[in-house]
């Protein structure tokens, strides 16, 4: 067939065996250079110590060691840097090979001529170095494709935005070097290709979106205005997969300033951190630090003292639903995490410059080298205007004085005199060191003995002392537990810190809760941000992370006011980017915060953009029609499913829980032989979660692939996984089966954003099983609302 009248499809599948072409021959030449530097490196590694040498003969033989050991480390560093640079060239280019771009846009600027731009994860350049055979997607010409159909269409550049003419938008699927589809749309991201790509399986980790971002998700990703970018989305409508994409085009498009080290991302569980962890290495950049909020509880308070969780939090008070100490402790929990507590705290601050911190007397056996009274005069003799940090530094180094002359004053006590008897040969070696660097030993000195004794007892007294120091230069001689606890021991403190001048609601209460837990060392979740945040602020910030340049919060609609505020004092020079679901505040302590609470009032609002995620794209349209039923009219009115059809969901009544316990069983021998492969089975909670676990292994048969999924779970495993429904958040399966949505587990108000979160994990197939009476909030039921 003639060039001429070659078809579209044939064009292009002969333009990607060029492309393909390519990426082999760029693979071949990196493979050669791998194997070069991996014969390198063992190479060297082997003959390390042939190469270098050895002699310690004297001073000057020890330096020539030392540096012929040098040298030889300094080149296996370099040919293991290149190994390392040509291992990810490999694996970069397997990924090209197997699928080298998915999108193709002609583009005509304003007064030039037209370019014709093919678009992939990762760009491809020629040998030549400057012909470009695929853009990367983050590249500023890429935005055309996510950001408009055929016609009239503009991109912004460092230096300002060109204009010009779309003439054409395609898009490929490309697997294993085929060209399996090809679209020519008008649209900004084609149909067809979200209905091939949502209509796949899920898998236990995310995957990434770039070729299906959306016009919506791509002003996220590219946003570089604003400091403060929240984002509110409907349950599957790609808000973290954005988030993950915005990281990777930050570290692209500032990659000569910014490190994935410079950025932190809070993901709401560790299960979830597990099933993202894999996308921005898909996307050829280095992870960014991830963390949950526990995690970070947990550095600062868990050398010293049990700290609850907010899993165990919440399971503590599914117990207690219903009894008087569960309203004292829910009024308690919603309150530490309020704003009007965080100002309370803040005024009790300032109180603390002038008066009222609490510090420990450091203590060695039954003496004392410092008491409490004296580090607080030191420290509120230093002017208040200095701040926190000065005059804690300062105490610190009058701290370390004192330690020093207090090893001085112990050199004749009896005590000392025997500790250094019982030393061992290793610790008198040292004291001959270092009477001999000083001088001693020379027949000129008399004194050599008494000099090895003053040097013995004072290493004895030094490292007796150790644990007083390493406490002192770690600001441990400031009690901010005690401190706090001074919030809820007097009435009189409270009210005056207080920016209404009262106490809450279950103030008392709350006092004898404070009391008891740091009595047995331990800590309710509640209390553990705000003691966080006055210990923090007592050591003037000084571990506050100023490196980090971007602050990322996923399911930020479960923090409370007071945990946003905590987070924004910690990382002051940052940008941050939060995204939820005020249909998914599931957590008592955000559930009276109005969906984000303080988030929108951490920045100015010219810095401050808020956007709206409308489209669910995670479910078929019948599940989210179904679970938009769950919710008020007023939540669900701005949720829309993508149309893409599926089953209707199942609402099944069960007798009792044996023949629940049947029915689910019989459902996931009959979804996995239709090939589902993740199926997730959400319970209420964590102890629901191990019976539904314990009854279906005695029903399923052996070869069942089933797991319990608990907080400690670093992956998300293949087949059925028993999970209660906080660890389900951000996580989808392609088939859900609620375990007993009964009136008894979902019956209050406070469920129904829960059941809504429960049901929108799955992707195909939910179900949901009930015994007894419906929850009031399911769809479909006969049950009067």
């Amino acid at each position: 067939m003639e060039n001429g009248s070659e078809s579209p499809r044939e064009e292009e599948e002969k333009r990607l065996l060029a492309v393909l072409e390519q990426v082999g021959r760029r693979m071949r030449k990196e493979l050669s250079v791998l194997g070069e530097r991996r014969g390198d490196v063992v190479g060297i590694r082997q003959e390390f110590w042939e190469d270098v040498r050895m002699n310690f003969s004297d001073s000057s033989e020890v330096a020539e060691t030392w540096t012929s050991i040098v040298q030889q480390a300094e080149v296996l560093a370099e040919r293991e840097r290149s190994h390392r640079v040509a291992s990810e060239a490999v694996e970069r280019l397997t990924k090209q090979f197997d699928s080298p771009y998915f999108a193709r846009i002609d583009f005509t600027e304003r007064g030039g001529g037209t370019e014709v731009v093919y678009i992939g994860r990762a760009s491809l350049v020629g040998e030549d170095g400057e012909t470009f055979y695929v853009y990367d997607w983050r590249a500023p010409v890429s935005s055309l494709f996510y950001d408009h159909e055929p016609g009239p269409a503009a991109y912004r550049v460092p230096d300002g935005q060109i204009e010009g003419e779309l003439e054409l938008k395609r898009q490929f699927v490309i697997r294993g070097g085929l060209m399996k589809h090809m679209f020519d749309t008008s649209e900004t991201v084609g149909d067809e290709i979200l209905q091939a790509v949502l209509s796949e399986g899920s898998d236990t980790a995310m995957k990434s979106i770039v070729a299906t971002i959306q016009k919506e998700q791509n002003g996220i990703i590219r946003d570089e205005r604003h400091k403060l970018l929240v984002v509110q989305g409907a349950a599957g409508s790609g808000k973290t997969s954005a988030a993950l994409q915005r990281i990777a085009y930050l570290l692209y498009r500032f990659r000569d300033a910014l490190t994935p080290d410079q950025i932190i991302l809070f993901s709401p569980n560790p299960v979830f951190k597990g099933y993202i962890s894999h996308v921005l290495p898909d996307l050829g950049e280095a992870n960014m630090r991830q963390m949950t909020f526990r995690e970070l509880i947990e550095a600062r308070l868990g050398r010293r003292f049990e700290v609850e969780d907010l899993f165990a939090q919440t399971e503590a008070l599914s117990e207690l639903d219903g009894t008087a100490e569960g309203e004292a402790r829910e009024r308690a929990v919603k309150y530490k995490g309020s704003e009007h507590f965080f100002v309370t705290v803040e005024n009790y601050l300032k109180r603390l410059e002038r008066e009222g911190i609490k510090f420990r007397t450091l203590r060695f056996r039954d003496m004392t080298v410092a008491s409490s009274e004296e580090i607080a005069e030191q420290f509120y003799a230093i002017e208040a205007s200095d701040g926190f940090a000065t005059r804690t530094a300062t105490t610190k180094r009058w701290l370390l004085q004192r330690l020093k002359a207090w090893v001085d004053s112990q050199m004749g006590e009896k005590w000392l005199e025997e500790a250094a008897e019982l030393v061992d040969q290793e610790d008198i070696q040292r004291a001959y060191v270092d009477v001999r660097r000083s001088g001693g030993f020379h027949d000129e000195v008399f004194d050599d003995e008494e000099q090895m004794s003053l040097r013995l007892k004072r290493q004895v007294a030094e490292t007796a002392i150790a644990p007083i120091v390493k406490a002192v230069r770690s600001y441990r001689f400031i009690d901010a537990v005690e401190t706090y606890s001074v919030l809820f021991e007097s009435r009189p403190v409270f009210a005056a810190c207080a920016p209404d001048g009262k106490l809450p609601q279950g103030w008392d209460w709350m006092s004898l809760r404070v009391e008891e837990t740091i009595g047995r060392k331990r800590l309710d979740h509640e209390d553990a941000t705000p003691i966080m945040y006055v210990s923090e602020a007592l050591e003037g910030f000084r571990r506050v992370e100023g490196d980090i340049q971007h602050v990322f919060v996923d399911e930020a609609q479960d923090y409370s006011p007071f945990q946003a505020a905590f987070l924004r004092r910690r990382y002051p020079r940052a940008r941050m980017t939060v995204l939820g679901d005020f249909n998914q505040a599931i957590y008592v302590q955000s559930q009276d915060s109005g969906g984000f609470g303080g988030w929108t009032r951490l920045m100015a609002p010219e810095v401050t953009s808020v956007l709206r995620l409308t489209t669910s794209y995670r479910s078929t349209e019948q599940i989210v029609d179904f679970t938009k039923g769950i919710l008020t009219p007023e939540d669900a009115a701005n949720i829309s499913p993508f149309h893409r059809s599926g089953e209707q969901p199942r609402l099944i009544a069960c007798a009792d829980a044996g023949e629940l316990g049947d029915r689910a069983s019989a459902d996931i021998g009959g979804l996995l032989a239709r090939g589902s492969g993740t199926i997730g089975v959400i319970t209420k909670t964590a102890s629901e979660a191990a019976d539904a676990e314990a009854l279906l292994k005695e029903m399923l048969a052996d070869d069942v692939p089933l797991t319990l999924v608990t907080g400690g779970s670093a992956e998300l495993p293949k087949g059925v996984s028993v999970l209660p429904s906080y660890l389900a958040k951000g996580i989808e399966f392609d088939a859900v089966l609620v375990w007993d949505a009964s009136s008894k587990r979902y019956g209050q108000e406070k469920d129904r954003k829960l059941l809504y979160t429960v049901c929108t994990r799955a992707l195909h197939v939910l179900h949901i099983y009930w015994a007894g009476e419906p929850s009031p909030w399911l769809p479909g039921t006969e049950v009067a609302r």
